[in-house]
């Protein structure tokens, strides 16, 4: 177990690291595209690609980038899987056992990234990761490369895209209720919900309140903006970050749909079911400014988000490509790899899907509407915070739902909150006890997982 231990901190260490921060980007003309001089194979090779993407994300994967692929190398072909990111962990752990991995590839999120390191599904990519990886990656994104032959005496995973949540907003709906700029802090964010529910007979900040992964990921940064530690879940910050949501929907400040709110609610925005705190991934710009919605700039509004009492830092998310151990057919997954990291898809992945590139040439001459984006990225990325990747997060994200039903949308009185964090947090740690051993569990108790800072 000690073994486990010293690599579980490695893993922390390394997402410590990993900073994206699109403001070191220079924005220089041009753009180069990678081709490959050898652009077919001796027999047909079909790469399975596991993916956890959104369904316009998805659309825009299978009929633009994998097509494009498939016409520069004839004999390749994707089978593309759309699974979410803890549904790709049991599959290559079920293929794994299966000694049937085949020729596969997978783009998994960096939070949960951990739990395939942990079981040893990975395979080491030190002798093709330079045939993978673009020669202009951003240098952070290079550090995290160079660290993990450092810490794990080899290459296990490629950054391929980053990722940071922003609040959206309705511009007309906040003016109309006196409100000329959105809350810039958790004071006015209050203040701002009594406006806006006296102005519309009802609450308009949403929130991702139906359980899930959502729930869990934007309560973590709201934690940790309060100064907590969301992997002990009862501390202080805990307590005070769920004490004021618990008040925000005492007073009916929250849309009222927001017990069934996720990513999927965007198109609220457009059709006035909401007015602010669409707490979202940048994708949903490109959307909302697309038909059938066609919102504007005069419109729509999008930034970091309010700061908390402790801080404004922000969770940083994204995906890494892998390999599973004892994957077939390399060169083809060199190719499929180098391609999605090539500055030309990277800059199509900007372009239509507002995802943070990590190819430093994908940058260049970017249109001007793309930029506001990016801008509030950029602003968000200032203060990163990473979650963890401990191979029990899927515990914990049931169990901080829980904690937001019984405290949140329960509504449950001031006095009773700390109660309830303890039992969830005497919960977590009977898990990693009867799961784990005495050691995990203690360091849990401990407080040796913690959010990750670079």
């Amino acid at each position: 177990m000690k073994k486990v231990e010293h690599n579980l901190k490695r893993l922390y260490a390394i997402f410590a690291i990993v900073i994206v921060i699109v403001a070191v980007v220079s924005f220089m003309g041009g753009y180069y595209s990678h081709t490959s001089t050898i652009t077919s194979t001796p027999q047909k090779i079909t790469i399975t690609y596991f993916d956890d993407l959104a369904p316009s994300e998805s659309s825009f994967m299978k009929n633009t980038i994998i097509p494009q692929f498939e016409n520069i190398y004839k004999n390749i072909t994707i089978t593309y899987i759309d699974e979410s990111a803890t549904s790709i962990i049991s599959s290559i752990e079920t293929l794994e056992q299966a000694h049937d991995v085949g020729t596969t590839v997978i783009a998994e999120d960096n939070m949960v990234i951990g739990e395939l390191l942990y079981g040893h599904y990975l395979m080491n990519l030190s002798s093709i990761a330079a045939n993978m990886e673009p020669s202009s990656m951003i240098p952070s994104m290079k550090s995290i490369v160079s660290y993990e032959l450092t810490a794990f005496g080899g290459i296990y995973f490629i950054p391929l895209r980053a990722n940071v949540p922003l609040v959206f907003y309705n511009k007309t709906m906040l003016s109309s209720a006196g409100i000329s700029s959105p809350p810039s802090n958790i004071t006015e964010l209050m203040n701002d919900g009594k406006l806006l529910k006296n102005k519309y007979g009802q609450g308009e900040i949403m929130f991702q309140g139906h359980g899930g992964a959502s729930t869990a990921t934007e309560l973590f940064q709201w934690m940790v903006q309060f100064g907590g530690n969301p992997l002990e879940i009862n501390d202080n910050g805990d307590l005070k970050a769920f004490a004021y949501l618990d008040n925000l929907s005492t007073n009916g400040y929250f849309s009222p749909n927001y017990v069934h709110g996720y990513w999927g609610n965007y198109k609220g925005l457009a059709n006035g079911a909401y007015g602010i705190l669409d707490y979202q991934w940048p994708y949903i710009y490109s959307i909302l400014t697309s038909p059938p919605y066609n919102l504007t700039n005069n419109t729509l509004g999008l930034y970091p988000g309010p700061a908390g009492p402790s801080n404004s830092d922000h969770l940083i998310g994204g995906d890494v490509l892998a390999v599973p151990s004892g994957a077939t057919h390399l060169y083809a997954i060199e190719q499929w790899a180098h391609y999605l990291l090539s500055s030309q898809v990277q800059r199509e992945f900007i372009l239509n899907l507002s995802w943070p590139a990590v190819n430093l040439n994908a940058y260049k001459n970017l249109p001007a509407n793309v930029t506001i984006v990016y801008k509030a990225e950029e602003a968000a990325m200032a203060n990163p915070v990473f979650r963890p990747p401990v191979p029990w997060i899927t515990e914990w994200n049931a169990l901080i739902d829980e904690a937001f039903v019984k405290i949140v949308e329960d509504q449950a009185s001031s006095s009773s909150i700390q109660s309830i964090l303890n039992t969830y947090h005497t919960d977590m740690y009977n898990y990693l006890l009867s799961t784990y051993n005495s050691t995990v569990a203690k360091n849990y108790q401990n407080g040796v997982y913690t959010p990750l800072y670079p």
